[in-house]
């Protein structure tokens, strides 16, 4: 079963995917390189280059290993309990994000009338970086959404019951969602 980006479990997911294929890439190069020298009985032949040139999809691997592995998942009872709490609103977890200056996470993210809440996640970040990088790129997308983004999932769900209805579409909202869905990792 696939997990798509924003969904329980999806952090998990990567690591495990990448690690695996990350094995793969080097046996594959490995079993090459070693084919070449056995058949040629010297390095300098076409198996090598063929060999190093699987550094290139390992590579690919490495880097998202290394923007995954200091990240952990939502446990599957703080999602149920969020799930319930907000309602028909659209809810994204495990969502880790790049700026060019840095990699973000939040555990979750609600998109609810008008609004996008998020629940910082536990690692070392730049709480008021990851605040404005939001903030600016949904008002490119949105201008009337409000952004805000909490320590708890209790202060999150206490914004939730106060939540008025802002002036806004479900065609706004779905666009706000693809946009954070596309800046997602």
């Amino acid at each position: 079963m696939k997990i798509e980006k924003c969904e329980p479990g999806y952090i998990t997911r990567q690591k495990k995917m990448n690690s695996l294929w990350l094995g793969v890439f080097i046996l594959i190069g490995a079993v090459i390189f070693l084919i070449g020298y056995l058949w040629t009985h010297t390095r300098a032949n076409i198996f090598t280059v063929l060999a190093v040139l699987m550094v290139l999809p390992a590579a690919k691997r490495i880097v998202a290993l290394v923007v995954m592995l200091p990240r952990r998942g939502v446990k599957k009872e703080r999602y149920d309990r969020l799930k319930e709490a907000a309602g028909e609103a659209v809810l994204l977890t495990d969502y880790v994000f790049t700026s060019t200056e840095k990699i973000m996470n939040l555990d979750f993210v609600v998109v609810k009338n008008g609004n996008v809440l998020g629940v910082i996640a536990d690692c070392k970040q730049d709480v008021s970086y990851m605040k404005e990088y939001l903030t600016e790129n949904i008002h490119k997308i949105a201008p009337s959404f409000y952004v805000r983004v909490f320590d708890t999932d209790e202060q999150l769900i206490k914004q939730l019951d106060r939540l008025t209805q802002i002036e806004t579409t479900p065609e706004k909202e779905e666009k706000v969602v693809s946009y954070l869905r596309s800046l997602a990792v």
